[in-house]
């Protein structure tokens, strides 16, 4: 989605390609629902696609969510400069939407966080860590190379943190 310059229009449900539609029906259950800036946008094809815009409560355009059909007409989701498709969570379409929209959910309750890495070339986070996972921050503080403390980024501002090995506790085979 970043650096697309692309049409927009107000959304009007029955413009939208099938597999939008499919999208847009979804999401409209999803808790970010309320607060999201629906769209259209305009095809290399000419046929109008579901674009979301969900701004971070933070004001930081580095937070922003954004839901989006890609080149393929797969419904997609970015959060930073991170992003998903949909067929990578499962093949079958309406699974995948799902399991996605689920993740949109951890990300906007503060259980995915971005990683926020200050050697990106444009200042934008692209990495997730899900703050649920004890091996996941582990690894996250212990991988060859790793700074000695990360900060964690969330949607809405509530749940930032610093990680470093000692937020997240000695390696001892049990839970922290």
């Amino acid at each position: 989605m970043l650096g697309r310059r692309r049409e927009w229009a107000e959304l009007r449900e029955t413009d939208l390609s099938p597999a939008s539609r499919g999208f847009l029906a979804a999401f409209t259950d999803h808790v970010l629902w309320r607060i999201s800036n629906v769209l259209m946008e305009k095809a290399d094809d000419g046929s109008w696609n579901l674009l979301v815009k969900i701004p971070s409560p933070t004001g930081d355009p580095r937070r922003n969510l954004c839901l989006w059909m890609d080149e393929k007409g797969v419904p997609s989701i970015e959060f930073g400069a991170w992003h998903t498709h949909a067929d990578l969570w499962d093949s079958d379409p309406r699974r995948g939407v799902a399991r996605m929209l689920d993740y949109l959910e951890q990300i906007s309750d503060g259980t995915v966080l971005l990683k926020e890495s200050p050697t990106v070339g444009d200042g934008l986070p692209f990495c997730v860590v899900d703050v649920s996972s004890r091996d996941e921050l582990l690894d996250e503080v212990t991988s060859p190379g790793a700074p000695p403390s990360i900060r964690l980024l969330s949607w809405s501002g509530a749940e930032d943190r610093i990680l470093d090995v000692d937020a997240v506790g000695p390696s001892n085979g049990g839970p922290a």
